[in-house]
This record gives C-alpha cells, sequence and structure tokens, in this order.
C-alpha cells in the first residue's frame, strides 16, 4: 500500500459531514499524515471566491499559500471551519483548512493532485462529488442535511 502523508476530507459548515471528518483525523492519526478540510460550503456564489483574491488584496495568495489555520480562516468568516481545524489540532494532527472556490468533483480532484501522497474522504452517494472511480478516495457515509 502507498504511503499517505495528507489526508483531505470534505467538510462543511454544519455537522452533515460529521462522519467522514471523524474517518479522517482516525486515518490521519494512524498514517501520522497531514489533514486538510475541504470546506465544501465556501462556495457561495460562483462569481465569488470565498479567500481575497488579486483582485481583492495585493500579494494575498502568497499570504494564504494552500492550506488556511485556524486565524486566517477566521478572517475569512468560516469560524465553523476554524474550530473543525482547532479540534483536529487539539488531537496532534497536523490540521489545516482549504476554501475552494469551486465546489466540483473535478475541483477537488485537481486540489488533491497537488497535495503529496493524499488521500480523499468524501460522502458516498453524493452525485455532485463522486469519487467511486478513484483508488485514492475513500467514501463514507455522510449525515443527512438538517
Amino acid at each position: 500500500m502507498a504511503e499517505i502523508r495528507t489526508i483531505i476530507a470534505v467538510t462543511g459548515e454544519d455537522d452533515r459531514f460529521e462522519p467522514i471528518r471523524q474517518a479522517a483525523i482516525a486515518r490521519a492519526l494512524a498514517e501520522h499524515a497531514s489533514l486538510i478540510l475541504y470546506d465544501i460550503d465556501a462556495v457561495e456564489s460562483p462569481l465569488e471566491s470565498p479567500v481575497p483574491t488579486e483582485w481583492s488584496a495585493e500579494g494575498t495568495e502568497e499570504d494564504l499559500g494552500d492550506r488556511l489555520g485556524p486565524e486566517e480562516l477566521e478572517a475569512a468568516g468560516r469560524e465553523a471551519i476554524a474550530r473543525q481545524v482547532e479540534d483536529a489540532r487539539a488531537k496532534g494532527l497536523d490540521a489545516w483548512g482549504w476554501l475552494p472556490s469551486d465546489k466540483s468533483r473535478d475541483a477537488l480532484v485537481e486540489y488533491a493532485s497537488r497535495e503529496p501522497a493524499a488521500r480523499v474522504f468524501a460522502p458516498k452517494d453524493d452525485p455532485d462529488l463522486d469519487l467511486g472511480d478513484l483508488p485514492e478516495a475513500e467514501l463514507v457515509p455522510a449525515g443527512t442535511r438538517p
């Protein structure tokens, strides 16, 4: 089995992805891997970016990078994700968040391809994020939407 260095877990502002987060946390602990919580709720509009862009703030890309800590997540208005990152860090993980500007399957796959030795944890039976054909994906039943 290939080494896993990064776990990417689909998450959101509420608890509907809690089983996915917990499975990803357990796997990241077992593999001594970094955890990235991929906030699928960050995309509110196809015309808006969840983080400042080069148009809205000079030098922002260099400041933010690919992984966001609790402070950057809070500054971007993603307090729930910041708490999830803090909870994972409290368990001893190297945990981060990411706010995608596109919540499509292709965007998630492309993001994962840039991360070292990545494994993706995503919801099972989600037609928008169907990753069943990817060997790097683990599908977990998600909770129900409130």
